[in-house]
């Protein structure tokens, strides 16, 4: 369903008529590695020291989530949130990511991680415009306590994405799907 994404982009926004499955709106694009996500990243690869003889890691939370807006700022690593997210479904706003399809796209290694969402035509009631997107764990925002993010829009203005991507707005309607695929290359 996907195919390769060029070398120097990492994430592909496509909005998919219903009735024909045809691709009407497509956006390839690079994210930016937010600082929230490098302070991630560096927390992840070590431990914080022994308890009770046992190595506990600084975090244990892992990418989980997408998060999908309306507005715009420049791909900086100073982006510590969305500018207008939308909740998806009621008062979701962070929808989780389709973990079955996670895959590692690089044959023979695992070099980079693939990360597939799909937005359904009922996700979003009326219409909308989207035009951002981040990643984010399932990490409390503040302790990092796993399965502890908080995903109502009510809570939107307080999470900051690992990374982070804005593209030209993509109308949704509801009857368009929006599928998002993620890519993360070490």
């Amino acid at each position: 369903m996907w195919d390769a994404l060029p070398e120097e982009c990492n994430v592909r926004v496509r909005a998919i008529c219903e009735e024909s499955k045809e691709v009407i709106y497509e956006s390839v694009g690079h994210n930016v590695w937010t600082t929230t996500g490098r302070e991630y990243s560096a927390m992840l690869k070590t431990y914080r020291g022994r308890v009770g003889g046992t190595l506990t890691p600084f975090r244990s939370d892992r990418i989980a989530y997408v998060g999908l807006g309306s507005g715009t700022q420049p791909e900086s690593v100073d982006v510590t949130r969305l500018v207008e997210p939308i909740a998806f479904s009621g008062t979701t706003w962070l929808k989780e990511i389709d973990h079955n399809r996670t895959s590692f796209p690089d044959a023979g290694s695992r070099l980079a991680i693939r990360y597939v969402t799909t937005f359904s035509k009922d996700d979003f009631s009326g219409d909308r415009y989207i035009s951002e997107c981040g990643l984010f764990t399932d990490g409390h925002s503040v302790d990092f306590t796993v399965g502890g993010r908080q995903t109502t829009i009510a809570d939107a203005s307080l999470q900051a994405p690992v990374a982070y991507h804005t593209f030209a707005p993509i109308p949704k309607t509801p009857n368009i799907s929006i599928e998002l695929l993620w890519e993360l290359r070490h």
